[in-house]
């Protein structure tokens, strides 16, 4: 049996964090073949974000490192135990009951599942996001040749092998780059599945439009340096959550 391990990274959630657990808690039984466990990273809150995380049967890894989403994220790959890891938002904006579609996708050969939000739709795309994810994502297919529609989506599903066999060094967004260039590298394939986001629920917004996509336009760039072979890509353009 295939072990998934959900990886939620959360500061200071406690408006939104219990509502995204409370449906994950509805459709993990549906998951037949799965065993499941859900890890929440808590990144230096100082709300009630782990007393929540906790009361909804969430095992709580904290971030020892400084505070970050891509910090977050390592320190609960590290900790997971599954075969497959997901990771998701806190903040209500991935709906859990999408992720049989995502699971569905992880055929042979697949080792990456993006959520998109241009196929799938959006409730908080205001223009300069979506600007800036068009541009982001192009550069992602003309510096690492795969054509995708929506690389930036923090809703993904891959392999263990995809974060285990390389070193990881992103901080903050831009770790969801070296995902995709990882997963390149494996030679595996990338597919995308029709996701609709949600607006953010309640709390702060830790995504900075201008300092993040700098960030990720660097880490284009550098994971390009490093190589990134090209391999064939397939967009799971039937594969849609509603």
């Amino acid at each position: 049996m295939s072990k998934i391990s959900i990886v939620i990274p959360a500061k200071n959630e406690e408006a939104t964090l219990g509502k995204v657990l409370e449906d994950l808690n509805k459709v993990i039984p549906t998951l037949d073949g799965y065993d499941v466990e859900v890890l929440c990273v808590d990144d230096h809150s100082n709300d009630s974000t782990v007393s929540i995380a906790k009361s909804f049967g969430a095992r709580v890894i904290t971030n020892p490192n400084k505070s970050g989403k891509g910090m977050a994220l390592r320190a609960g790959f590290k900790a997971a135990t599954g075969d497959i890891l997901v990771m998701m938002d806190a903040d209500c904006s991935h709906q859990p009951k999408h992720l049989p579609a995502f699971l569905n996708a992880l055929e042979d050969g697949v080792g990456l599942v993006i959520g998109s939000r241009v196929t799938g739709g959006s409730d908080e795309y205001e223009l300069i996001r979506a600007l800036g994810n068009v541009f982001l994502t192009l550069f992602v297919g003309l510096f690492m040749g795969r054509y995708l529609s929506d690389a930036l989506n923090g809703y993904k599903v891959f392999r263990r092998d995809v974060f285990s066999d390389f070193k990881y060094t992103s901080k903050a967004f831009e770790i969801e780059i070296e995902i995709i260039a990882n997963t390149l590298r494996k030679g595996y394939r990338v597919v995308e599945v029709n996701s609709h986001e949600l607006a953010r629920a309640g709390g702060k917004a830790k995504s900075k439009v201008v300092r993040h996509g700098t960030r990720f336009l660097l880490r284009i760039l550098l994971e390009r340096l490093r190589g990134v072979k090209p391999k064939h890509i397939e967009t799971n353009a039937d594969s849609t959550a509603t």
